[in-house]
């Protein structure tokens, strides 16, 4: 039986999306999946969420709460962690506001910039802790990091533990699901698609046509223009929320409806994203608050609009 151990699991946006993933893979069908938290209770509310969830679909899988963390590596495959420090929001904004007050200009400062120094400091630690009794209990699992900065804490780790089977995910690639088809006019299924670069810096590297084999780029720097600027950014589904009361999951692959968003700046969240592609011809998968994070002239041309609605 292949177990899983998912540190952190105590986030609802986590651990019932990693637990998404792992119930709909058939890979892991039947496996033990072990929820870790220093928050019990939450942890309790995702199990019960799981537990639900198992329970209505019939499926086989073993899942349990287990707060030490020794205890719930014994035996694991593998190890994912999605952990945060603090009280992440009021700390995130200390590490936005502070640097400007030295006149140090930062566009997001999670991953990059000096906030995300700060933040590296402080979430550092606690995950050298972790991958260092997954190398005591378990040192044949492998380790999957969600936490950021990720570039930073997977650089670390590797240097700490070299010998860690370690993988930095970023989740952001799947977006391209969402824009790529829609805006090529074709179903997901008749295109492949790379990305590469940094967590919060990476842009499409390839898209081809399935049947022909042949490059797909070209048209996608032939529509893109069209498409994403009349795609609504951060603030306008805000104020779509705001005035409707409807929702929207603004990450991952999934399409949404946006029919109840008015009033779409052009390059909403994307005006250096716009830049860059440009510039350059190729095209970010991210929007200006992620991708200007390590650019050190992105603060002048960034749309700071949805980063600061997003921070207040």
């Amino acid at each position: 039986m292949t177990k899983l151990v998912l540190v952190g699991a105590g986030s609802l946006q986590f651990g019932t999306g990693m637990l998404g993933d792992v119930f709909s893979s058939a890979l892991l069908r039947g496996s033990e999946v072990v929820l870790n938290d220093i928050n019990v209770e939450a942890a309790g509310r995702t199990l019960k969420i799981a537990q639900d969830y198992i329970e209505s679909k019939g499926l086989d899988h073993v899942i349990r709460v287990e707060s030490d963390l020794a205890a719930a590596l014994q035996g694991a495959d593998y190890v994912v962690i999605s952990i945060e420090v603090g009280d992440r929001f009021k700390l995130w904004d200390l590490d936005w506001k502070l640097p400007q007050q030295y006149g140090i200009k930062q566009v997001y400062g999670e991953n990059g910039g000096a906030g995300g120094l700060f933040h590296s400091l402080r979430i550092i630690p606690p995950i050298l802790d972790i991958c260092g009794k997954v190398m005591e209990t378990a040192p044949d699992a492998t380790v999957f990091n969600f936490s950021n900065p990720m570039s930073r804490i997977c650089t670390t780790v590797q240097r700490r533990y070299p010998e860690l089977k370690l993988v930095g995910m970023c989740h952001e690639v799947a977006s391209l699901e969402r824009h790529l088809p829609p805006l090529l006019g074709v179903d997901r299924s008749e295109i492949r698609y790379r990305a590469g670069g940094l967590n919060h810096l990476s842009v499409l590297t390839d898209v081809t046509y399935v049947a022909s084999g042949e490059s797909a780029y070209e048209d996608v720097r032939r529509l893109a223009p069209g498409h994403f600027s009349r795609t609504p950014g951060y603030s306008e589904i805000l104020n779509g929320t705001r005035d409707t009361g409807r929702t929207l999951d603004t990450e991952g692959w999934m399409q949404i409806d946006t029919s109840h968003v008015s009033n779409v700046r052009p390059w909403s969240d994307r005006w250096l994203f716009k830049e860059i592609f440009e510039r350059f011809g190729a095209l970010p998968i991210t929007s200006d608050s992620h991708f200007g994070e390590y650019i050190q002239w992105a603060h002048d041309c960034s749309d700071h609009r949805g980063i600061l609605d997003f921070y207040t």
